[in-house]
Formats: structure tokens, sequence, C-alpha cells
């Protein structure tokens, strides 16, 4: 009989985009791999049955996204500590701040072993003293119900060494880069992408993520306003969103506010973001709080720039002015001067594939075989840690 892990996540999709690697490498250990999710809450679109194709055993429950859904996660807990013992569930693997939250209170007492990745914990340096003592009290508190903390960054790693998992702290680069995926593409293809998007002539400005204020896509569009109103012509300047989410209406009207929404294209979620990095001059990546950035690593991976916000997950790969620029200040003055600067600079950046070469090359150190290999450890220690209790 396989051993039983659950995977914990409180967006529905989440599993499918980030943890397909995990999921694969699960299965040819031998283990039955079931998920817990909230299937009404859809960020990222996939079929129903995407589980089912991956051969997930699928249990719907009412984690919810936010740790301020009081009602729904307590019940989400009840629904969980069902799963985990109605299927003798061995292991149990957790994501997400709220997912990580909701999970291990329901395992606590079961004597199910708990991991938990912190795709970037709530608390980091720079934000506010209050914000951080209240998310670094909780996270301390639930570390006593964690056996492994798994991190992907350096910041977060140092962080969950101070805090009380029973089996320490892991350091993964991400969720892994698949950079034979991701690879650089030929002046050919880049302009049969750019016709095909109709932005030949342009300077295609690409930004990726959902559509919410910690993403700060609201930055890039006052940054461009910002120019329109220096008596700079922006006709050439166009902003590409890939994702969607509850600040697109904001964002459309504030657009049209700024006489800019003919320079500002929204696209929707979109599965697979490469023909669109393909057509790229740029990546922006304006986010706040970041854990990593496997978007901007993406990028990156394809050979193009990358105008990044300073924060823990941009500081382990952005190398300023060797592939990109990273932006210090959250204001339109200075997002608009390095937006200027890399359109100045576009030839340099985007037509010199030896410099796109280049770029390439620092997302190395990101490869899914280098997070595969430490998941794998992961797992092996938890196996082997289920076996000697039940023995």
């Amino acid at each position: 009989m396989n051993e039983k892990i659950l995977i914990v996540a409180s967006v529905w999709g989440f599993a499918a985009k980030f943890e397909s690697e995990d999921i694969r490498q699960l299965k040819e250990m031998g283990y039955e791999v079931h998920l817990a999710s909230n299937q009404s809450n859809p960020i990222f679109r996939f079929p129903e049955d995407v589980y089912e194709k991956m051969g997930v055993i699928y249990h719907d429950t009412e984690i919810w996204q936010s740790p301020f859904g009081i009602s729904h996660n307590l019940r989400a807990i009840r629904q969980i500590r069902e799963i985990i013992r109605k299927e003798e569930i061995k292991t149990v693997h957790c994501h997400t701040p709220s997912g990580g939250m909701v999970a291990r209170l329901a395992a606590f007492g079961m004597k199910a072993y708990v991991i938990y990745t912190a795709h970037g914990f709530h608390f980091y340096r720079g934000a506010g003293r209050v914000h951080n003592f209240v998310y670094h009290t909780v996270e301390n508190l639930l570390s006593r119900m964690t056996d492994v903390i798994v991190t992907i960054n350096h910041e977060d790693y140092q962080a969950a060494g101070k805090m009380h998992e029973k089996r320490g702290a892991y350091l993964i680069p991400g969720v892994g880069l698949d950079r034979q995926y991701f690879h650089e593409t030929t002046e050919k293809q880049r302009g049969e992408r750019r016709k095909k998007l109709g932005v030949e002539g342009k300077f295609f400005m690409l930004g990726v993520g959902e559509l919410r204020e910690n993403k700060n896509p609201m930055a890039v569009i006052c940054a461009l306003a910002y120019l329109k109103n220096c008596g700079i012509d922006i006709g050439a300047f166009c902003y590409g969103l890939l994702g969607a989410g509850k600040q697109e209406r904001e964002l459309r009207e504030e657009a049209g506010k700024l006489g800019i929404s003919e320079n500002v294209v929204f696209y929707g979620y979109q599965p697979d973001v490469r023909d669109y990095l393909m057509a790229a001059d740029i990546m922006i990546f304006p986010t706040i709080r970041e854990g990593l950035g496997m978007a901007a690593l993406e990028a990156l991976s394809m050979g193009v720039p990358v105008l990044a916000s300073d924060n823990r997950g941009t500081r382990e790969y952005m190398l300023d002015g060797i592939n990109g620029y990273v932006c210090r200040e959250n204001s339109p003055k200075a997002y608009a001067g390095y937006i200027l600067r890399m359109y100045k600079e576009r030839k340099e950046w985007g037509e010199n594939m030896e410099r796109r070469a280049d770029i390439r090359k620092t997302t190395e150190n990101f490869d899914k075989s280098k997070t595969a290999a430490v998941m794998k450890r992961v797992y092996e220690d938890a196996k082997n840690q289920c076996a000697a209790l039940c023995s």
C-alpha cells in the first residue's frame, strides 16, 4: 500500500501551477498524492479535471486565502482533520500563509509529519514594526507544529533557522525554473510573435502576475502617465498585463483617467507566458513583497531584461545593470526614469544576442533540477521518520 501525502493550499490551481514537479517526484517515490484546496478560489485557471489527469486525489474544502476568513478557515481545519483521519495521511505538505496556518492547526496532535513551504513570510525587512511583530509571532507559534520549513530566499531561511521546527529548515531556489522551456529565441521568432500580438514598432513592456495591490502594476501605469505629463511622446510604449485579479477594474479606470488607455493592454490570465515573453522588450516586476518571483526568473531565462523592485525575492537574482535594473524607490518618477532609460537602451538590451545570453546565464542556479534535489531529501526524510514511528 502506497504511503499517502496531503498537499494543502488555499488557492485552487496553485498545485497545478507550482507543484507539478513535486507531485511528479512524490509519485515516483511511491506516494499516493492527495490535495486539499478551495475550488471557489480559482486564481490560476485550469480545467476542472487537471488534478485527475495528474493522478491526484482532490478534496474540496472551505480554506480561505485570507487568514481573516475565520469562519471559513475554522471549518477548513475540521475538514482537513477529517481527511487526515479518514485517509490515514502520514505526511502533510502545506503552502501559502493561510494554507500553512490551517493545515498545521488541523494536523496538530494527529501524529502527521508536517512540511511547510513558505513562499515568502508575511514579515520581512522594510515592513512596519507592528506588521512584522504580528506575523512573526504567528509564524513562530506555528513553527512548533512543524517538522520542516522549506524557504525560497535567504532572508526567510535565516528567519526560519531561529524558529522551532523539529527537523530544521531547507532552502530551495523557488519551485524550480524550467530553463529548457524558457529558452532564448531567435530574432525571427521574436519578430513573428511581435507581429501576431500587434506590437511591431512598440516598446513592449510585459507585466506578469495577479492584478492586486501587492503586485503593484499601478506603479507602472502612473509612471507612464508621469512620462506623458513631462512632455515625452509615449506613443510607442505598450504595457501588457498578463493576469487577472480584484484590481483590474481600478487599473483600467485609472489608465483612462490618466489618458493612457491606449498604452495599456489587459491580456487576462494566460497559463503559458512564454509566447508573450518572446515578444517583450523588457519585463517590469514592481511587486512590493515577494518570496522569489518565478515570473521574473522566467523572463531572465529567455534573455529578457527585467526592471524589478527591491525586495528579498528579487535580491536573490537581480544584478543591477547586468540582467536589468533594480528600482529602489516605489514612485512614479523613479519607475518612469528607468522605463525611459531602458527604452533608450532597447537596442543594446533587445537586439544584442550576446547580451541576452548573458542575462540567461544569471538564472543557472534556479534550474528545477536543483529544487528537485533538495525536495527529494525533504520527502525522503519524511518517509524515513514516518517509517520509524510506525515500526
